[in-house]
């Protein structure tokens, strides 16, 4: 196994934070124009090993539409992240209303890679609350 570190991060905390807050405001215009080209977005949910893969810009605007049209009332807290070099993570639990009206409750973890200064892929992990 080879691990690189680049000396200094492709992108910075308040690219972050404006990436967090145009999903927040569920601004997708914003969300893509932080992005490459050849972005790929691999959901936490879907049919592959990986989750639905949704590759490019237009399909990956097909994603968070989809997404925030199938959960409109989601709401996120607790937020962390951390960047290193070209990669990033972050941490945080989202909630939102379930199809029986129940609030579901889960901690996601986004796994990140930069480029140019952008978002080059975004991988999805979900671990749902389930009451004991």
């Amino acid at each position: 196994m080879k691990v690189e570190t680049l000396e200094s991060p492709i992108v910075d905390d308040e690219f972050m934070l404006k990436f967090f807050d145009a999903w927040k405001r569920k601004s997708v215009d914003d969300i893509i124009s932080m992005l490459t080209e050849d972005v790929v977005l691999e959901s936490a949910f879907g049919p592959e090993v990986h989750g639905k893969r949704f590759v490019g810009k237009q399909a990956f605007r097909e994603g968070v539409v989809r997404y925030f049209e199938a959960l409109p009332g989601i709401t996120s807290s607790d937020r962390t992240y951390a960047i290193l070099g070209d990669k990033g993570f972050t941490e945080v639990t989202v909630s939102y209303p379930g199809p029986d009206g129940k609030q579901v409750t889960m901690r996601v973890c986004d796994l990140f890679a930069f480029r140019d200064g952008k978002v080059a892929s975004k991988r999805a992990y979900a671990k749902r609350v389930v009451p004991a």
